[in-house]
């Protein structure tokens, strides 16, 4: 038996130290994130005013603090002592929290007292399964109690009665007779039963007596009959037997004014109220030990793990004014007795006066000692003491005047703080009161000192009825801090108010200073933060978008549509691992992917596939947001949506588009093979008649002949407007990039047309703004095209008058950041004008006004596509009878004019026709063979024919050309092929010349066709059918900057022709390789070399733009410039260089960046190196 209570005393212990160990954890805990939004109840016995259930609620609350740890703290009270604790109530009682906590996921139940321990016991099961349970002031507690109860734990109600006795009877030595009093509710019986547990044994020379059930005036009655040496010890008495419920500090009044001994009490609520003392337990304690073990079982310890505390504590404690009442001196207590009321000490309260008149008084018995004893001088003794009764005058005015500049001072500072102050006695009577007071409350002073804080200025909606307690408390050196609901007595608003109450000394009274501050802004800023989250709440709620929030590897919040995206709902997904989301074992990658995206940038955005809950796989577009990219375990706000259908209409619509890019290029392919098709019969007929035409003639036959000239000429005009049409609506057609002359281009375009006007009688000009910029980068072709079409129908419908062409700078904005100039067009004409009903529809396709002139309806539609690609709009004014104005705007990047072209100074000054050519003509057609042959005997070329590639690479091996005329649709070996090789110097390095210009004739009429033969090295393209003068033209051009000197016979062997060279006095051409292009430019070495340096800085800034598109990968801006260096380095006969930059083109086009960046180092290399060796 000894053992076993050894046993239990230190398993108690061992209870106690850890609670008590675990208390500062506690604290802490309560704050940590693992708490917050956890969900307590606190079930409580008895009402809310109760003594002892407000401190057993400041003590739970003292420990969880539930507003800063962000806990949710449900209260609960019973009232099972105003009300009988029968079973009908606790039916009622359990009807109701099944309906409040019904579907409500507690984290943990904390009981106080024994109605609400037994009701819980009762009913756990049933309300509240699975939650854990912690108590405290339970009464006659046996470890039996929570048989059964696995989840229940707390500590036990244990209170001093024979401590108490024993104190008393110490203090009272005589006295004779216990008289102890205890209500007949549960709670009063169950504390009557263990008193008599603890006093068995006790001073059996003593009469205990306990009071039997009585209404409240027979029990005083029969207190007040006691005998003088009778201690009453008042237990828990809260309702006599006629069921009238009484509040224990009027109980304890009523029983101690009625008692001629001391009353003693076991409850710390008790104090204050009648009692003399005791060794008093509190509810407080009982609230904190309750809490902390709560604590214990939220961070994760089973409360079967925890031992319920018995220990019990208490502390010894006395009233002041009932120690006085019985004569009981101080000096008796105990020593760590603490004692409430005591007052203040004579000494501490007046020491300095205390000193001051000892002193004085001692001062005073030496003066009269010494008058006593010096008679003789008297008199100056008299002066001195009048001296020191001035001087100390002096000082007490001094001091007067310095304490009246302190109270100055100090309120000033009373009057000039923010906060309302009001000094008042613990009663509600204003002693004093600030400024800011009379302002907040709108009150004259007069009126502030005949208000009371309760009636006047505290709203009726105020719990006044809790002021004179909280009074009492802040008199007794308690501070409190609370908002209160405050009311202007004078027009009666109400505000919210912060109030502080701290007890001070004023004028002689025991004050309470109140600071007041009003919080109506503050509060009504709460409300609408209030108002807002609940909209953002109900916005997220409804949003089309799923948003959630993840911590670690979690959801910790999910809103209502993103959990249905996945089948779930939104409960499903807290605490769920998003790898349940996620098909197969994709979640690391995931992981990996977002984590390092969110970490660089703090934000991720991709598509992601996802697994729904019944197994279908779905695409949502997802952006997550960290909260902080530095620790993403603070968490991280997604964001998705379901693109599973947008995504297959994606694929269908992409697939839609690849049939109709196959159709449009089916239809393109077809469109150029019938120009093909239609272009090679064509070329015989236009050159077949053209030849006929220079025969003698007879006038009828010339009139046939030209006619069928023209229709063939306009049979070509319908098929290029039908290609450059297909090649638009089918957004192929691109615009070069190329450096011009504008004002060249435009005097160019418009003498092209005189010839047109003048066989009408027609006066055309062209004027040319000074805003204009001359030099800029475009495409020449595409508005040499507009310009001619405009040009043409301006013609084609004016009968008399004139044609007028204006350009001037664009007004307007530029469409894009590199196309920086714009340029405005109009061509105005007299001419018959167009219908208002046909100004919108003339830019249609195949649309015309009129059937009178004929043409395609295709014109204006082509312009008005070019002018478009070329970031303008056409706009029409007309008038039927006077004429019309077409304007459109253009627009250019900045660009460099280029050098001038190579002139054949002999042809222009003398006149005479050019030395003629040996010329290797490759063509598989005999037709088209037999056309350029009688053509190029007319022109004065000696030529030889091949007819296919095969035989095209033989002839130049085995002779030397001047020139080649390439066909490109050849059987065997193609035209391309054969000038790559050609290029390459043969297939066994058997060609001596490698350079020989060559010249494309094909009926492919596209853009396309012509950028892939001047990339395969041709180095200039005709279509057909061949204009053979335009063809002369481009022979003269070709044959005239390559290194045979002018005049020169082609058959003359190198060798002659340098030796004819060094008769001349001519230097040769490999000392001085620039004299060939020197002499067809006609310019004097000095300014050769002038503009040498011009082309060799122009050229490198070409290089540095070129560099750039690589750096871009724009391949078409740099297969543009590429072509600018080669023309460059053609007419200043850079030959290597030259060579460089055709393979530089052709890397280009076939878009290899990292070939087309060496073939660059190499370009600048060479023309270096060939300007260096002319100008050193």
């Amino acid at each position: 038996m000894r053992w076993q209570k050894t046993s239990c005393f230190l398993w108690a212990a061992l209870v106690l130290a850890s609670v008590t160990a675990a208390a500062p954890t506690a604290a802490r805990a309560a704050a940590s994130p693992e708490n917050r939004g956890r969900q307590v109840l606190l079930l409580c016995s008895y009402h809310q005013t109760l003594p002892w259930q407000e401190q057993v609620l400041r003590g739970v609350d003292s420990v969880l603090h539930p507003k800063q740890a962000g806990i949710d703290l449900m209260v609960e009270n019973m009232d099972t002592k105003r009300v009988a604790f029968t079973p009908e109530y606790r039916e009622q009682l359990r009807q109701v929290f099944a309906h409040k906590y019904g579907n409500k996921k507690l984290d943990l139940i904390l009981v106080s007292d024994n109605n609400a321990f037994d009701f819980l016991r009762q009913y756990h099961d049933q309300l509240f399964p699975g939650v854990p349970v912690v108590f405290c002031g339970v009464n006659f507690f046996r470890p039996e109690d929570l048989t059964g109860y696995p989840l229940f734990t707390g500590v036990a109600e244990e209170f001093d009665a024979l401590g108490t006795l024993k104190l008393a009877r110490t203090l009272h030595p005589g006295v004779e007779q216990f008289y102890i009093i205890n209500d007949y509710t549960p709670t009063g019986i169950a504390w009557a039963e263990s008193m008599r547990r603890q006093l068995d044994g006790f001073a059996p020379s003593l009469r205990i007596t306990y009071a039997p059930p009585l209404p409240m005036d027979k029990l005083l009655a029969q207190v007040a009959a006691l005998p003088k040496n009778t201690v009453v010890l008042l237990g828990a008495f809260f309702r006599d037997s006629a069921g009238k419920f009484h509040d224990s500090a009027t109980a304890s009044r009523l029983i101690s004014k009625a008692s001629k001994g001391p009353v003693y009490g076991l409850l710390e609520a008790d104090i204050n109220n009648g009692i003399i003392g005791g060794k008093l337990i509190s509810g407080f304690h009982q609230g904190q030990l309750m809490a902390q073990i709560g604590l214990l079982v939220l961070s994760g310890r089973p409360p079967s793990l925890i031992p319920v505390n018995t220990t019990g504590r208490t502390r010894t404690m006395f009233d002041f004014n009932q120690l006085k009442r019985f004569h009981i001196p101080l000096s008796e207590l105990p020593q760590d007795s603490f004692i409430t009321n005591r007052p203040r000490s004579f000494y501490s309260e007046y020491g300095n006066l205390v000193i001051g008149g000892v002193a004085f008084l001692a001062a005073q018995s030496l003066i009269i000692i010494f008058l006593m004893l010096n008679t003789a001088k008297r008199r100056q003794a008299e002066k001195h003491l009048r001296r020191a009764h001035h001087s100390l005058e002096e000082r007490v005015q001094a001091r007067t005047a310095e304490l009246k500049t302190s109270e100055s001072a100090l309120r000033t500072v009373f009057d000039s703080t923010h906060d309302a102050i009001i000094i008042h006695l613990k009663d509600g009577t204003i002693l004093d009161v600030n400024k800011r007071m009379l302002d907040m409350f709108k009150v004259s002073e007069k009126q502030a000192f005949n208000l009371s804080f309760a009636r006047d200025i505290s709203s009726p909606a105020s719990p006044v009825h809790r002021l004179p307690t909280v009074w009492e408390r802040v008199v007794r050196g308690e501070a409190h801090f609370f908002e209160w609901r405050m009311r202007r007595p004078m027009d009666g608003v109400e505000f919210d108010a912060e109030i502080q109450l701290t007890a001070i000394s004023y004028k002689q009274h025991d004050a309470i200073l109140a600071n007041i501050r009003d919080i109506n802004v503050r509060k009504e800023s709460e409300n609408r933060l209030k108002q807002t989250l609940e909209k953002l709440e109900a916005i997220l709620e409804n949003s089309l978008m799923g948003i959630a929030m993840t911590k670690g590897r979690h959801f910790s919040a999910i809103n209502r549509r993103g959990a249905a995206i996945f089948g779930f709902e939104p409960e499903d997904f807290i605490g769920m691992n998003p790898a349940t989301v996620l098909p197969g074992d994709s979640f690391e990658s995931f992981l990996t992917v977002a984590r390092d995206s969110l970490r660089m940038t703090g934000e991720y955005n991709a598509e992601q596939l996802f697994r729904t809950r019944d197994g279908r796989d779905i695409w949502c577009s997802m952006y997550g947001k960290a909260i902080d990219a530095d620790n993403l375990d603070k968490g991280v706000i997604w964001a998705w949506d379901d693109i599973t259908h947008s995504r297959q209409s994606l694929k269908e619509l992409e697939k839609a588009r690849e049939e109709a890019e196959s159709a449009n290029k089916a239809k393109s392919e077809f469109l150029a093979a019938m120009s093909h098709e239609i272009r090679t019969p064509m070329n015989a007929i236009v050159g077949m008649t053209d030849i006929t035409l220079q025969t003698d003639l007879s006038r009828e036959q010339r009139d046939y002949l030209g006619t069928v000239k023209d229709s063939a000429e306009h049979l070509l005009s319908i098929i290029n407007d039908i290609l450059d049409l297909t090649k638009i609506e089918a957004r192929k057609l691109e615009l070069d990039r190329v450096d011009f002359d504008l004002f060249q281009h435009l005097e160019t375009t418009v003498k092209g047309m005189e010839v047109q006007a003048q066989q009408k009688e027609l006066d055309l000009s062209l004027h040319i703004g000074q805003d204009v910029p001359s030099c800029v980068k475009g495409d020449p072709v595409c508005l040499r095209q507009i310009l001619v079409n405009l040009l043409g129908n301006a013609v084609k419908f004016t009968h008399k008058g004139g044609i007028e062409v204006r350009v001037s700078a664009s007004p307007e904005t530029a469409p894009d950041g590199a196309r920086v100039n714009g340029v405005r067009f109009e061509v105005s004409d007299t001419g018959i004008g167009i219908p208002e009903e046909f100004m919108e529809s003339i830019f249609q396709s195949f649309s015309q006004s009129t059937r009178q002139y004929g043409g395609t309806g295709l014109g204006l539609a082509i312009c008005k596509n070019l002018i478009g690609l070329m970031g303008g709009e056409i706009h029409l004014t007309s008038t039927v009878g006077k004429g019309s104005c077409f304007r459109f705007d253009a627009w250019f990047e900045p660009g460099i004019c280029p050098l001038p072209a190579p002139r054949n100074e002999q042809s222009e000054n003398t006149g005479t026709k050019p030395g003629s050519l040996r010329v290797l003509l490759a063509e598989d057609n005999e037709v088209n063979v037999m056309v350029a042959s009688l053509r190029l005997e007319e022109m004065g070329h000696t030529f030889e024919v091949a007819h296919t590639g095969e035989e095209t690479l033989s002839l130049l091996a085995e002779k030397t050309f001047d020139l080649v005329l390439m066909d490109v649709e050849m059987p065997v070996m193609d035209g391309l092929q054969a000038t790559r090789i050609i290029r390459a110097g043969g297939k066994n390095n058997d060609i001596d010349n490698p350079d020989v210009p060559i010249i494309a004739m094909t009926a492919h009429a596209l853009k396309e066709f012509r950028d892939k033969c001047l990339e395969a090295g041709m180095n200039a393209y005709v279509a057909k059918p061949v204009d053979f003068a335009e063809l002369g033209t481009v022979m003269d051009r070709l044959t005239s900057i390559t290194s045979r000197s002018p005049g020169s016979d082609p058959a003359t062997p190198p060798q002659a022709a340098a030796q004819e060279q060094t008769e001349a006095g001519l230097p040769e051409d490999d000392d001085k390789p620039h004299v060939p292009a020197m002499q067809e430019l006609g310019l004097s070495e000095e300014m050769f070399r002038d503009m040498l340096q011009t082309a060799h800085r122009l050229s490198h800034e070409h290089a540095n733009t070129l560099l750039h598109a690589l750096d871009q990968s724009d391949m078409d801006a740099a297969r543009q410039t590429a072509r600018t260096l080669s023309n460059v380095c053609l007419v200043i006969g850079a030959t290597q260089a030259r060579d460089t930059a055709l393979h530089l083109m052709a890397a280009c086009r076939l878009g290899s960046i990292e070939e087309s960046r060496a073939l660059l180092k190499t370009f600048v290399q060479d023309l270096d190196t060939h300007t260096q060796s002319i100008t050193k």
